[in-house]
């Protein structure tokens, strides 16, 4: 099972799509499909600092 918040924090953290997909061991579409919302919300890697909570929500 993929922990999504993982994925967001290493794509938040700037890292490309592609490293989070090799470091948790899903496929980097399963990224693309976890970070369009994130994407469509207007969020972009390197704001300010963002909890796990922040990132539930």
């Amino acid at each position: 099972m993929v922990d999504v918040t993982e994925i967001y924090v290493h794509w938040y953290a700037g890292r490309s799509k592609s490293a989070p997909a090799a470091s948790l061991g899903v496929d980097r579409k399963t990224v693309r499909k976890y970070l369009a919302p994130a994407q469509a919300s207007g969020i972009t890697p390197g704001g300010p600092p963002m909890s796990e909570a922040d990132w539930a929500g």
